[in-house]
């Protein structure tokens, strides 16, 4: 019988020898057969929003490298207090959505609490949908917090070969 144990740095190569079997073991890994090995790139990006030299706003698109993820970004949006309202978080999202229809990607995901009214009408304008509920998935004060996953399909993907 396996024992079951937290894993040590100290495995880290048999962990990766590990990672690269179950690779070829199954179609149920992120990553294919031999994508551990090579180098693979980041198609992450971000803009900024700018005003007068202070940065007020900023959205991350993070690109996985894996080939069955490429094509999804997950987004990070976020606007100053003293700045909502004036079309910045909506200028940002526009922006981030067409890099990503620039860059041939296929879907953009991003969680919002589920009583942020306001982002969830942004979001919903452009064109994000809501695709599930993570209930108590954060910690506000000390207090439980649900956060719903949205996600926008920009194309229609290409099932992976």
């Amino acid at each position: 019988m396996a024992t079951i144990r937290l894993s040590g740095d100290v495995e880290a190569d048999a962990l990766a020898e590990l990672r690269r079997a179950l690779d070829g073991d199954t179609a149920f890994m992120l990553a294919e057969p031999g994508e551990r090995d090579r180098e693979l790139q980041d198609a992450s990006y971000r803009f900024v929003a700018d005003e007068g030299g202070q940065l007020v706003g900023v959205i991350d698109v993070r690109a996985l490298p894996w080939r069955r993820a490429r094509g999804r970004g997950a987004i990070v949006l976020g606007v100053r207090a003293s700045h909502h309202g004036r079309g910045i978080g909506r200028g940002l999202l526009d922006a981030a959505i067409a890099e990503a229809r620039r860059r041939g990607m296929w879907r953009l995901e991003l969680s919002t609490m589920t009583h942020n009214h306001v982002a969830l009408r942004l979001y919903a304008a452009c064109g994000f949908e809501v695709e599930g509920l993570r209930r108590s998935s954060l910690r506000v004060d000390g207090e439980p917090v649900d956060e719903y996953y949205m996600g926008m399909l920009l194309q229609r993907a290409d099932p992976v070969q």
